[in-house]
């Protein structure tokens, strides 16, 4: 056997070598649940989504499908959200939950004689849960707006009018309104053919127009809210842009 061929023959064993070690070495030895510090889990639920991750030991780490597992976590259980899949090699994987917050309340289609639900969803528009008038006390309310489905729409997520009502949390975001902080500004957002109507709790009401931007229409009405120096203007009334910029009206200019 001449060297080239040799060598060839040395080269081919030793990656034979280096892939065998390597799928020995990178097998899901251990999988992990860890929650946010607000999160508390029991054993068996921390059993359960390590179950439903799809995710075993002694698969390679490589193998994984995240995009299944997130999916399959977040299907059975509503009110968590996975943040995160990560690998620690070798042979570690950890899964990252975190508890969705509930930001605001959409009336089912009622049935008739059958009682008024609502679904509770978060600021990513999905329903964590199904719930009585009595369910959805602190929740920003959203009116003249109707879901269909029932307790079967939970897990699933809003689509209809998502953009506005996506663009309403992300412009309160951009202010600082985070989770429990939005619920507690913006109590209700009210559908309109043209515009979108966000009453505050102080009691004055943004009219904002149904726009891609609308992010950007409640940060421009919550800045000009800011500058109002008149009580009176901060607690009643409705702040709309005009031809010239923001400004404050006694009357609804829908």
């Amino acid at each position: 056997m001449n060297k080239r061929l040799l060598g060839i023959f040395i080269a081919i064993a030793v990656a034979v070598v280096v892939i065998v070690v390597c799928c020995v070495m990178f097998l899901t030895g251990s999988v992990e649940v860890r929650t946010t510090s607000s999160l508390t889990l029991d054993d068996q639920t921390v059993a359960s989504i390590i179950s439903q991750s799809g995710i075993s030991k002694g698969d390679s780490i490589f193998a994984i499908d995240e995009s299944a597992a997130v999916a399959a976590v977040e299907k059975a259980n509503p009110l968590l959200q996975v943040v995160d899949i990560e690998r620690k090699f070798p042979n570690k994987v950890v899964i990252y939950i975190a508890e969705r917050t509930p930001l605001m309340a959409i009336a089912l289609e009622q049935q008739e004689n059958e009682e008024q639900l609502y679904a509770v969803v978060d600021g990513d528009l999905k329903i964590l849960k199904v719930v009585s008038a009595s369910g959805i006390a602190g929740l920003t309310a959203v009116s003249n707006f109707t879901l269909a489905g029932g307790e079967e729409s939970v897990g699933s997520f809003v689509t209809e009018k998502s953009d506005w009502l996506k663009g309403i949390v992300e412009g309160a975001e951009k202010v600082s309104f985070v989770e429990s902080r939005f619920t507690s500004f913006v109590t209700g957002i009210r559908f309109g053919q043209t515009k979108i109507h966000v009453k505050t709790n102080t009691g004055v009401t943004f009219v904002l127009k149904n726009v891609a931007e609308i992010d950007d229409m409640f940060i421009g009405a919550y800045t000009y809210y800011n500058t109002l120096t008149s009580e009176d203007q901060r607690r009643s009334g409705y702040i709309y842009l005009a031809d010239i910029g923001w400004a404050w009206s006694e009357t609804d200019v829908a």
